[in-house]
């Protein structure tokens, strides 16, 4: 009688504590990602797909917030889109275009050009240059600034040059343009070097120089400035 009076006890005891958990446990969760509510780590997640919410903290609260559809769109969408597929050759036109762009500047069609003539198709060349997102203005900039250190430009012949490498006429303007060069030394500079390989009268000299894209007024302070 005594034992089964126990065991009828025990088996009350046992119920009653899986009723209590059955209940408190789902109103705590309930309470824990709620609106509003407070959580304990900022940027944890919580919810449903439908309803997402996010740890933020609100004055000096961390509590639960509405992800917005968009937000959480925008997330897994920027998430799935890394690179992380490709062919291999696709991959390895992706490496070798990067490797270029670290050493020089290059037009989008002049890195696809020289991706070809490593042996890569043109459909691969293509991805691995797109892939780099590069920014192609910042790419003339770069190529203009490389071209003046070893040699004088007028500034259209600057932009004719950054156009031969395969930039547009507007990459390759603002290339130029970016460089903020005096054009009058610059025809300073290529009257001397025309001077060092061979002999001009003063208006022949002139002459060249508007031919390389130099206004008249550079030709002659170019001029000028060697003395003829």
């Amino acid at each position: 009688m005594y034992s089964t009076f126990m065991k009828n006890s025990r088996n009350r005891r046992f119920v009653v504590c899986i009723a209590l958990f059955s209940v408190v446990l789902p109103i705590s969760s309930v309470h824990a990602q709620s609106v509003g509510k407070k959580c304990s780590k900022a940027g944890a997640l919580a919810g449903t797909a439908k309803s997402p919410l996010v740890c933020k903290k609100v004055g000096k609260r961390l509590v639960w917030k509405k992800v917005r559809a968009s937000s959480t769109t925008t997330t897994v969408a920027s998430t799935s889109s890394r690179p992380s597929t490709g062919t291999v050759s696709q991959r390895n036109a992706v490496s070798k275009a990067a490797s270029y762009l670290r050493t020089m500047a290059f037009s989008r069609s002049g890195l696809i050009s020289q991706l070809e003539f490593e042996g890569f198709s043109n459909s691969d060349a293509t991805y691995g240059v797109d892939a780099q997102n590069a920014n192609w203005r910042a790419q003339a900039v770069k190529k203009g600034a490389s071209y003046l250190r070893t040699m004088a430009f007028s500034r259209s012949g600057l932009i004719s040059q950054l156009e031969f490498e395969g930039f547009s006429s507007s990459e390759a303007t603002y290339g130029t343009d970016a460089q903020n060069a005096d054009w009058n030394a610059q025809a300073a500079k290529k009257a001397a070097s025309y001077l060092r390989t061979a002999a001009f009268s003063r208006s022949g000299l002139i002459s060249q120089l508007e031919f390389e894209g130099f206004t008249l007024a550079q030709a002659e302070y170019g001029v000028n400035s060697v003395g003829l």
